[in-house]
């Protein structure tokens, strides 16, 4: 079995000092698919949220913090593991205060605060040229009200671009069912998330 590099949970941005952006993203599923394989035996590496870390103890997750900051421990692991397996279910956030560290604090009391955003790096793209080798799933959270077939478009898509293995996907409005896994050999629909992260444990090599 091949080490496997779980990320879970939700990056922070920082917009200032001590503010930050970030999901609302507990890191479940990730922790349910790390916990799953370390019962296999396998050799498992965690990368979480603060949230997520707190969460589940016993996995000793390796903590992150901003895209940034995940993209280089990602970059890390997937450069000494070219052929391991990545389940990358961290949700990322995808924009960023490039001066956050200069901002101070940003004053309070205002009646209106405009921020000027950047696009931060997009880390599922990078993924398959950090490990060539890798066995790649990727998650994908669709905006509310998307049909079944915009959404297998949509994970379609995503596999097409990051050359993913596996794609589980889902819609916002939809956490806990309707769930779909694309991949090379079709498309499978699972009522419920739980047997659609079974399925997911059981197709790692």
């Amino acid at each position: 079995m091949r080490p496997t590099l779980i990320t879970c949970g939700a990056t922070r941005n920082p917009l200032d000092a001590i503010r930050y952006l970030s999901a609302r993203a507990t890191g479940s599923t990730g922790i349910q698919i790390a916990s799953a394989l370390l019962a296999q035996g396998r050799e498992v590496h965690v990368l979480a949220s603060l949230e997520a870390s707190l969460r589940a103890p016993g996995l000793n997750a390796e903590v992150y913090g901003s895209t940034r900051d995940l993209e280089a421990r990602m970059h890390t692991w997937c450069r000494a593991h070219p052929d391991g397996v990545v389940v990358h279910s961290a949700a990322v956030g995808d924009y960023e205060n490039l001066h956050a560290a200069e901002a101070g604090k940003i004053p309070s009391g205002q009646q209106e605060l405009v921020l000027r955003l950047t696009p931060t790096p997009k880390i599922l793209d990078q993924v398959r040229g950090w490990a060539p080798g890798a066995f790649l799933v990727s998650f994908k959270a669709a905006a509310p009200g998307v049909t079944a077939g915009e959404l297998e478009a949509i994970a379609r898509a995503q596999a097409l671009r990051t050359r993913s293995d596996l794609v589980f996907a889902n819609a916002l409005d939809h956490t806990g069912t309707d769930v779909l896994l694309v991949g090379p050999g079709g498309t499978r629909a699972f009522p419920a998330r739980a047997d659609a992260i079974a399925a997911l444990i059981g197709a790692l090599p």
